[in-house]
């Protein structure tokens, strides 16, 4: 199930003393359109034609805020296209498409987070155990 579309233009936040230009600060977006106002900063190693969208659990939401103690979370906080319910990590394949409105989505690769998440987050120590959890989307 889709719970909400998240969209981020690029912006330059500062990082250890220098700027950085990301796109992983996300909010829901407005209706189906809404993707069209998403961007990603780096698109080598965040977006391309493989990498153009990123979709992440509410289960996983849960999970995270009991493990981090928090309950500030906004949909697009993992900084993921897609929120959604119903799909496991570890029951979704590379290969698998799913139909969401008229678009056919098609899985192929788990994330692989960068510093970025950490900025995000508010704690760069998160990358290291996010990926650890393998609770990756």
């Amino acid at each position: 199930k889709l719970l909400s579309i998240n969209v981020g233009r690029p912006r330059p936040v500062s990082h250890q003393g220098r700027l950085v230009t990301t796109g992983i600060f996300k909010q829901p977006g407005d209706g189906p359109d809404a993707l069209d106002g998403d961007g990603q900063a780096d698109d080598v190693n965040h977006g391309g034609v493989d990498k153009a969208v990123y979709a992440y659990t509410h289960e996983m939401y849960e999970y995270w805020a009991k493990e981090l103690e928090r309950d500030d979370f906004i949909w697009g906080q993992f900084g993921e296209n897609l929120t959604v319910s119903g799909m496991p990590d570890d029951e979704v394949c590379i290969g698998d498409a799913y139909e969401i409105g008229g678009a056919i989505v098609e899985v192929s690769q788990p994330r692989a987070p960068c510093f970025k998440l950490g900025i995000r987050m508010g704690d760069a120590s998160f990358v290291k155990r996010f990926l650890a959890e393998c609770r990756v989307g």
